[in-house]
C-alpha cells in the first residue's frame, strides 16, 4: 500500500512542481475537462488545466523573475548541476534518453466512491490522468522502462491487460502495512483520510495517444476512455454542488474541490467516533456542501491570489454566522504600533456565542450533555451578559519586542521566540461586566490582577497569557504585549502607528472599499528575516512531510533544499520581488470567499 500512496502523492507534488521547473510545453487544447473523466462520488477533484500557460504567467510576476534573475541562477547552480547529473544517472540506468523526462500540458487527480458488489459497499478509489504533448512518446517509453525494471524485481508485479481496445498495465499493489513492520508515517496534512485506500489492490495504466490515465477501477478507465470518443457517462462534471463550487473559486492556474457528501461517507469509515462526530459538525458549521480552491497568477494587482470557498445550502449557521457585519476596511486602532507583523481585524458576533454552545450541548445525547448542562446553568447568566459586551470588532495583531541589543544575530534569532507573539484586543462596552466575569474565574485559574497605569491586568505566573483593560478594550496575550497595548491607547503614548506604514497603506489601497467580514496582512520580508533560524529548524521536519520517491523512480526530483538555500541568501536579493500578504473574507451569494493575494514588493 506504501506505493500507492506514494503515487498519488507524486500525483499531487506535480500539481505544485510543475511551474517551477517545466520548460513550457505547447499548449494544452483538449477538449475533454478532466471533471468528466471522473465519476460522480467524488470528494476529492484538482487540476492544472494549463501547465504551459501558467508557467508564463508565472514567469511574468516579480517573483518569477526573481527565480529567473542571474543571481538566483548562479546560487543555485551547485544544486541545479547535481539534480541534473542524477535524472541523467537515473535514465541511463532504465536505458532511456536523457531527455525523456518532460511535464504534461494538463494535469489531474480525481478521489471518489465506487460500488464493490462483492463487499456490497462503497469504497474509495482513485483517478489520475496527464495529457504531454510533443514528448509523449518519450514518456510513454520511460514509464514503460520503470515498469519493465518493476517486473523484473518482483516477477508478476505488472501484467498487460488491455483496457478500451488499448493495450494497458495492471501494477498490483504490495500492501507493506499488512506485515508485521513498523507503520510508515503518513502526512498529517493529507486530502486523503487515513487508511481509506488501503483496500486498493491493483493499479492500471493505460495510453491513448497523448493521454495517460492511472486508476484503481479498470472499468472507470474504459469509460474515461470512451468521454473522449464522445460516449457521454456520468461523471462528478454533472454535480451542481461540484459547479456551483468550482464557479465560485474559478480555475485560475490550478484548482482544488472538495465534496462534502462523499467525504463523510469516506470518514464515516473510519469508525463510529467518527460518525458520532458528524452531527456537531453541521451544528457547529451549518450545511457545508463544498469546499473550493484555486491559485492564479494574472489576478489584478496581485503576484498571486488563492481563491477558497465554502459553499453552504441556506444561511450561515454555527461559527459560520458569527462573522457579522460586513463593513469596509479602514486604518488599524492607534495601539497597534507601525514595527507590528502582522495584523487581521474581524466583526464578531460575541453575543451569539453562548446561544451557539447552547444549541450543540442539547443536541448531544444525554449522557453526553449532562455535565456541561449543570455548568451552563450556573455560569450561562453571567457569561451571556459579559459576551452581550464585547466586541463586534476583534483586532488580532502579531508583533515583537526589541531584542538585547547584547546578543549576537545567532542569539537573537534563537530568542524570537520569547521576542514575538500575538495579541488580541475586542471592543469592550462595559469593563464592569467583564471584570466580574473574570473575578469569578481567573483566581481559580492562578491569575492575580494587578494595576497597571491605572488600568487592571490579570496575569499567570508565567505572564505567558494575561488579560488587560484600558479606555474601552479589552486586551489579552503575553504580558508585555498587553501592557504595550494599554500603553499605546494613551494619548501621551502615541507613536508612529501600523497605520501610517507604506506597507499597511497599500494593503488598504488593495483591499478598497467592498465589505468585508474580516481582513487583515503578513508582512512577509519582516516575518521571515525575524524567524530565520527557527524556520531552519522546521526544515528538517517539512522535508520529512515531502516524499520525492516515487517522481525519484523516473529521474525527476523536486528539491527542496533549494528554497531554503534561496531565503537565506541576501546576495539574492530576493526581498525585492516579495510585498506583503493580504486575506480578506467576503459572503457571495451561498458561498464564503476567503481570499488572499500576494502584492508586489511595497513602493518605499
Amino acid at each position: 500500500m506504501t506505493y500507492l500512496y506514494k503515487t498519488i502523492f507524486a500525483a499531487v507534488a506535480m500539481l505544485f512542481c510543475v511551474t517551477v521547473h517545466a520548460q513550457a510545453p505547447d499548449a494544452a487544447k483538449d477538449a475533454v475537462k478532466f471533471e468528466q473523466l471522473v465519476p460522480p462520488d467524488a470528494w476529492l477533484v484538482m487540476g492544472i488545466d494549463n501547465v504551459s500557460a501558467s508557467r508564463e504567467r508565472w514567469s511574468a510576476t516579480p517573483v518569477g523573475k526573481w527565480f529567473q534573475s542571474d543571481a538566483v541562477q548562479a546560487l543555485l547552480k551547485e544544486q541545479l548541476e547535481a539534480q541534473a547529473k542524477k535524472t541523467k544517472a537515473r535514465m541511463q540506468e532504465l536505458g532511456v534518453e536523457d531527455d525523456s523526462w518532460s511535464w504534461p500540458e494538463s494535469f489531474g487527480v480525481g478521489m471518489y466512491l465506487a460500488h464493490d458488489d462483492t463487499l456490497d459497499a462503497d469504497l474509495p478509489h482513485v483517478l489520475v490522468s496527464a495529457v504531454w504533448g510533443a514528448g509523449a512518446d518519450k514518456v510513454n517509453t520511460l514509464f514503460e522502462a520503470v515498469l519493465t525494471e518493476m517486473q523484473k524485481k518482483d516477477p508478476g508485479a505488472v501484467s498487460t491487460i488491455e483496457i478500451h481496445g488499448k493495450p494497458a498495465k495492471a501494477i498490483r499493489v504490495l500492501d507493506k502495512d499488512a506485515q508485521p513492520k513498523k507503520k510508515n508515517r503518513r502526512s498529517s496534512n493529507s486530502f486523503v483520510p487515513d487508511g481509506s485506500l488501503d483496500h486498493i489492490e491493483t493499479l492500471y495504466f493505460v495510453r491513448d495517444g497523448n493521454r495517460f490515465l492511472i486508476g484503481s477501477v479498470k472499468q472507470d478507465l474504459d469509460e474515461a476512455l470512451g468521454v473522449y470518443e464522445g460516449v457521454a457517462r456520468k461523471s462528478v462534471a454533472d454535480s451542481v454542488d461540484f459547479k456551483k463550487t468550482l464557479d465560485s473559486v474559478g480555475r485560475g492556474d490550478g484548482w482544488m474541490v472538495m465534496l462534502t457528501s462523499a467525504l463523510h461517507k469516506v470518514a464515516g469509515a473510519g469508525g463510529a467516533q467518527v460518525e458520532l462526530v458528524q452531527p456537531y459538525l453541521q451544528t457547529l458549521f451549518g450545511d457545508v456542501h463544498g469546499y473550493g480552491f484555486s491559485l492564479a497568477s494574472d489576478a489584478p494587482g496581485a503576484q498571486f491570489q488563492v481563491l477558497s470557498s465554502i459553499m453552504i445550502d441556506g444561511d450561515r449557521k454555527g461559527l459560520l454566522a458569527l462573522p457579522n457585519p460586513a463593513k469596509s476596511p479602514s486604518p488599524p486602532p492607534k495601539f497597534v504600533s507601525g514595527d507590528a507583523t502582522g495584523y487581521g481585524t474581524i466583526n464578531v458576533q460575541f453575543g451569539e456565542i453562548m446561544k451557539l454552545i447552547e444549541t450543540v450541548v442539547a443536541s448531544m445525547p444525554e449522557e453526553l450533555s449532562e455535565p456541561f448542562d449543570a455548568t451552563l446553568q450556573q455560569y450561562g447568566p453571567d457569561l451571556s451578559r459579559a459576551f452581550s459586551k464585547l466586541g463586534p470588532d476583534m483586532h488580532v495583531v502579531r508583533c515583537k519586542t526589541v531584542s538585547d541589543l547584547s546578543l549576537n544575530s545567532e542569539q537573537k534569532a534563537l530568542n524570537t521566540k520569547d521576542s514575538e507573539g500575538t495579541f488580541y484586543a475586542i471592543r469592550c462596552a462595559e469593563e464592569q461586566s467583564m471584570m466580574t466575569l473574570l473575578n469569578l474565574f481567573l483566581p481559580q485559574a492562578g491569575f492575580e490582577p494587578r494595576d497597571f497605569n491605572g488600568n487592571t491586568i490579570f496575569d499567570d505566573k508565567s505572564r505567558e497569557t494575561s488579560f488587560g483593560f484600558g479606555a474601552g478594550w479589552f486586551f489579552t496575550g503575553k504580558s508585555k504585549f498587553v501592557e504595550a497595548g494599554l500603553r499605546a491607547i494613551t494619548p501621551s503614548n502615541a507613536q508612529g502607528t501600523l497605520a501610517d506604514t507604506a506597507v499597511c497603506k497599500q494593503v488598504l489601497a488593495d483591499l478598497g472599499p467592498t465589505a468585508v467580514l474580516c481582513w487583515g496582512y503578513q508582512d512577509i520580508l519582516v516575518d521571515f528575516s525575524e524567524n530565520e533560524i527557527p524556520n531552519e529548524r522546521r526544515r528538517g521536519e517539512i522535508s520529512a512531510s515531502y516524499d520525492s520517491n516515487s517522481l525519484d523512480k523516473i529521474g525527476v526530483g523536486a528539491p527542496m533544499e533549494t528554497f531554503y538555500i534561496l531565503f537565506k541568501d541576501e546576495k539574492t536579493l530576493w526581498k525585492n520581488a516579495m510585498g506583503p500578504n493580504v486575506f480578506s473574507m467576503t459572503q457571495e451569494s451561498s458561498a464564503l470567499i476567503t481570499k488572499i493575494r500576494v502584492l508586489p514588493p511595497t513602493a518605499p
